[in-house]
């Protein structure tokens, strides 16, 4: 009898597991248990210090179309190979760093390599594997941040209590060699025809087209698709989309705490939410697989705008539980829903520079939600405005996202 092989395309979405794993998720980690050490430490506000992921951030964000041209020409393992190494450098760099101005430009090195093992090369590395089963693929791939990012938090604040805050940065940079350099070596195949095999895709969907004499879509490039609507009607909902994961995220806690919650009740409700956005990732995936992109859409709308209008009424027990599962859903919008329908809306044949623009859209506006939302908070004392803010832009994602899908059809024809 013989064996079943599993297809070689699941043990690349194992490999960018862990390549978000370590690459992303074990960063993300020091972000908050680190302000308060090194501030200290080195006496600075932590606005100051906090400045330095914003660098990072909007330096990475001006890269992007750059990686995606890169990637085109050179290929995204070599790309992959150099940024693990550059990760790994800079981030033992900041170990060394005994003034402000040493983070900040490290900061700006670390921005350059960061691209490299962001998501937006592990999204196209897995459409290079998958055409069937690319939600599905996409979700477990991007869930690696949020397991590595859960595995190390209690890590890194065991270090920074028991030896130094200096040690985490020494520590990160040696699991990102050691987990990400034999992974990207030894497991990571640039594309399928690379060893003899063929992107993953629906046989009988395949045989269906060929009967009907359909052509399949390969896609259009970046010149064309810009000039689109379908392009600019993406554009939108992939900013706001971002600005709603990214902003409540600072704010939950405050918020929760304003209304009368403890702070012990409002840190398990964000705990809640991280396990929701890791787990969303993976039903979003398999949710636009299944159904198809506009129920994706649909879907993920509804969690957008269902969020902040369950935050009017939190101080109802139980519902704060209610907007955390909601709000863990919505989040996963920032991320997989751009791997997904930049395939399905203009295909694979410039698919690396057409992804690493809205990829930069959704950084841009992930770095600017929180500030926002905290500027209102600040000008009002009350978060009643934000909500209705985030309200209103979820109802922009629900309406741009249904015609992005009808205007796509016809780029197809």
């Amino acid at each position: 009898m013989k064996t079943k092989k599993i297809y070689y395309g699941w043990l690349i979405v194992f490999s960018a597991f862990l390549i978000t794993a370590a690459g992303v998720g074990a960063i993300n980690s020091t972000s908050g248990v680190l302000v308060k050490p090194v501030c200290e430490d080195l006496g600075i506000s932590r606005a100051e210090f906090s400045t330095y992921r914003t660098i990072v951030t909007l330096v990475g964000a001006f890269l992007m179309p750059f990686y995606g041209n890169l990637i085109n020409k050179i290929g995204v393992k070599k790309v992959m190979l150099f940024c693990t190494v550059g990760l790994s450098i800079v981030t033992f760099a900041y170990s060394f760093s005994t003034e402000l101005w040493h983070f900040y430009l490290i900061a700006f090195i670390n921005g350059i390599v960061l691209n490299g093992l962001s998501f937006m090369s592990v999204g196209i590395l897995i459409r290079n594997w998958f055409i069937d089963k690319l939600g599905i693929a996409t979700g477990l791939a991007y869930a690696g941040s949020g397991i590595g990012a859960a595995i190390m938090a209690p890590i890194v604040g065991w270090v920074v209590e028991n030896m130094s805050w200096q040690s985490v940065f020494r520590i990160i940079s040696i699991v990102i060699l050691i987990i990400l350099l034999p992974t990207i070596l030894f497991l990571v195949e640039e594309k399928p025809k690379d060893i003899g095999l063929n992107p993953y895709s629906n046989q009988k969907k395949e045989k269906e087209k060929s009967k009907e004499n359909k052509v399949v879509f390969e896609g259009i490039m970046l010149k064309q698709a810009i000039k689109t609507s379908t392009f600019w009607l993406l554009v939108i909902p992939i900013f706001l989309l971002a600005i709603l994961a990214s902003a409540p995220n600072v704010h939950t806690v405050p918020y929760l705490t304003d209304i009368g919650y403890s702070t012990v009740y409002a840190t398990s409700i964000v705990s809640f939410i991280m396990i929701m956005l890791t787990i969303a990732k993976i039903v979003l995936g398999i949710f636009y697989d299944k159904f198809g992109a506009l129920t994706g859409n649909l879907f993920l709308s509804g969690c957008c705008v269902g969020f902040p209008l369950l935050a009017f009424i939190a101080s109802t027990p139980g519902i704060p539980w209610v907007y955390a599962a909601l709000y863990g859903m919505a989040s996963s919008g920032a991320s997989i829903p751009i791997a997904i329908l930049v395939s399905n809306y203009f295909g694979s044949k410039d698919y690396s520079s057409i992804f690493s623009i809205f990829t930069m859209v959704s950084t841009f506006g992930a770095s600017i939600g929180a500030p926002i939302m905290g500027a209102i908070f600040d000008s009002t004392r009350s978060y009643h405005l934000a909500w209705v803010m985030l309200t209103v832009f979820s109802i922009i994602v629900l309406i741009t996202l249904v015609l992005s899908n009808m205007t796509s059809k016809k780029i197809k024809e």
